[in-house]
Parts: structure tokens; sequence; C-alpha cells
């Protein structure tokens, strides 16, 4: 009997001391039971952004050299929102955000064909790579991002749009060329008005 009671009194020690483990040394969590979207959400904050390499690069500039760096980098831009809205095109997108995406296809390839031939005309250029090399790099991060949804296409918009419109303001300070003046002014235009949509679209999708 005796060791019997000892048995199940060495028992109980040993189960006490496991439970005091199990609370005093949580076990570490693994990728497995990490939080996916956090971890989503994080990197979507970071994709958001858009760097500041190809405007600051504009600022060193004036006349011709401005007018070849700007086309080349506005061209790389615009092709950038025509791939992201293609991309939110092939997801079934609601008709507002359907209405968006076209207006960005239909207006940014129009100015893409036109800012190359002005290239071409002005100056017997061809675009900068160089200059498109800066432009990319500070979309890449927002590029390696999939349009997946409605909401990821507005909100990559926004900024992409902003990073259009901080280009653009420096044309008429830097620019001698009446005509990329006035497409600057269109741009600036344009694409705040669009910001403002997509900031009201975002509140009721």
């Amino acid at each position: 009997m005796k060791n019997h009671n000892r048995s199940k009194s060495l028992l109980a020690v040993g189960l006490s001391a496991l439970l005091l483990a199990g609370c005093s040394n949580p076990p570490a969590p693994t990728s497995a039971t990490s939080t996916p979207m956090a971890d989503h959400s994080q990197m979507a904050g970071h994709s958001m952004k858009m760097g500041t390499k190809g405007v600051e690069a504009l600022k060193s500039l004036k006349g011709k050299d401005f007018d070849i760096a700007f086309l080349s980098q506005m061209i790389a831009h615009h092709q950038a929102a025509v791939e992201m809205a293609k991309q939110a095109l092939s997801h079934n997108p609601k008709p507002p955000v359907k209405e968006a995406a076209d207006k960005v296809i239909e207006a940014q390839t129009k100015e893409i064909a036109q800012m190359t031939g002005w290239l071409k005309e002005w100056h017997q250029a061809e675009p900068s790579l160089e200059q498109q090399n800066l432009v990319r790099e500070d979309m890449k991060s927002m590029m390696a991002m999939p349009v997946d949804s409605d909401r990821v296409f507005l909100e990559m918009m926004i900024p992409h749009h902003q990073g259009a419109i901080d280009m653009s303001e420096l044309v008429n300070a830097r620019s001698d060329t009446a005509e990329l003046k006035t497409m600057a002014d269109k741009i600036i235009q344009d694409q705040k008005a669009e910001i403002d949509q997509y900031q009201q679209m975002l509140k009721t999708s």
C-alpha cells in the first residue's frame, strides 16, 4: 500500500513539474503557426511606397537634358501603370474599378506614344535606359506585388499617380518646351482628380 501511495505521489509531482515548465516556457512560434495576414499586411504597406531617385535626378537637370530625362522616366512610369491596370482587369473587377483601369490603359498608352514621338522629333533620341532604370527602381517593390483585388489596385495607383504628379510639377521651372509644359499640367490635373476618385472608391469597397 505504501509503495502504491508513493508511486501516486511521484506521479503527481512529475505532472506538476511538467505543467509548470509548460507555463513558464511556452514553445516559440514556428512559421507554420505565425499569422500570414500580418506578414502580408506589412509587405503591402512597404510595397505601396514609391522611391524618389527619379525625381531627385530630374531636379538637377534643365532644358534639353531635363526633357529627355523626364520623357524617358514618364514613359517607364506610364508603362508600369498600364501593366497594373491590365492585372486589375484580369481579376474581374467591379464596374467602377474596371472603368478606372480601362481609363488608365487608354490615356497612358496614348501618352507613351506621344512622348516617344517627341523624343525622336525634338532630340532624335530613344528613351534613356539610365533614366528609366531610376524610376523602375523607385517602383520595384510596388511592381513586385500582384494586383489581385480591386482594393490593391486602388491602393497602388494612389502613390503611383502621386509620383507622376511630383515629376510633372518640376516641368514648368526646368523645361523650355511649351508642349511638355502643357502635358505636365494635364497630368497633374488628371491624376489629382483620379487620386480623389480612388480614395472615394476605397471608402465604399
